[in-house]
């Protein structure tokens, strides 16, 4: 199923992407409301991945309501958690790669969804996107091991991690590193443009990434070069933090395929593709 946050007149909905169309999880299924508000896709998330396989095969028995026109969301607003792997495929640029998972955060405040722009802040610049394969968690819980790790994940999305160069750790410390503030202006994590539960991909270390920006291919690489992969990554983490229900963990994004990175300005588009789960699009607008 392809869970979406949807927009009819003022409300908020809930529904599952089929075809060009989206199904109102909460118009086909009685007494959903019970389980989650219209709109709430972290209550969705945290009834499980046997309850989501149920509501996927019901929704699929109903395809023929689905409808277009309707105004996509981001898919989920309020992860408890954003955690991003920093460094996590091989880069030229980077001189030594690290021999542990490296992380740092974004806040919900930066999520924006499909189609809304991504804002040039007035106090940043050297702006550059970076796309990435990003695994929702769906069960929550500490040490959880490499071999179970994946039953953890309830489905996948892409997120737009958003970069200030102008705030680089470089420019302030001389040293390499993540810094939250080069990550999380707002609309610094476009999202979307749907969530795919987990049962539709069969590996997420097998799926081509694609980014362009203006029409013209920026990025092109496979999830299968990431250097931790998502149970690797999931292992670490949970050794160090609980993982909860809905928590965002960005798999990293691979290099632009020149080599450098091309910064954004008012005016330009950005796509960015990962097969089996979508399409992301959103233009780019300078604040101010």
């Amino acid at each position: 199923m392809k869970l979406v946050r949807f927009a009819v007149d003022d409300n908020v909905r809930t529904g599952a992407l089929i075809g060009d169309g989206i199904v109102d999880l909460h118009e086909v299924i009685p007494g959903l409301e019970r389980e989650a508000a219209p709109g709430d896709t972290l209550a969705l998330i945290s009834l499980g991945s046997a309850r989501l396989a149920e509501l996927g095969q019901l929704v699929s028995q109903q395809a023929d309501k689905a409808q277009g026109g309707r105004k996509l969301l981001a898919p989920l607003v309020n992860p408890p958690k954003i955690i991003c792997a920093w460094v996590n495929y091989p880069n030229p640029a980077v001189a030594t790669l690290p021999q542990v998972p490296i992380f740092f955060s974004k806040y919900a405040s930066a999520i924006t969804g499909p189609g809304e722009p991504i804002k040039l802040p007035r106090v940043g610049d050297q702006i550059v996107v970076e796309p990435e394969l990003t695994a929702v968690i769906g069960k929550g819980g500490s040490d959880i091991s490499e071999a179970d790790a994946l039953s953890h994940v309830a489905g996948y999305t892409i997120v737009n991690d958003v970069t200030a160069f102008s705030h680089r750790l470089q420019n302030f410390l001389g040293s390499p590193g993540p810094y939250m503030m080069a990550k999380t202006f707002d609309s610094f994590a476009p999202m979307g443009p749907c969530i795919v539960t987990a049962d539709e991909i069969a590996d997420p270390h097998s799926l081509d990434i694609r980014q362009y920006q203006n029409g013209e291919l920026m990025t092109e690489s496979n999830s299968s070069r990431a250097i931790f992969k998502l149970p690797q990554l999931i292992n670490y983490l949970s050794q160090h933090l609980t993982l909860q229900p809905g928590d965002l963990i960005l798999t990293g994004s691979p290099p632009p395929s020149s080599g450098k990175p091309a910064f954004l300005a008012d005016g330009d588009h950005i796509r960015i593709e990962i097969d089996g789960v979508g399409v992301l699009e959103n233009p780019v607008v300078k604040v101010g």
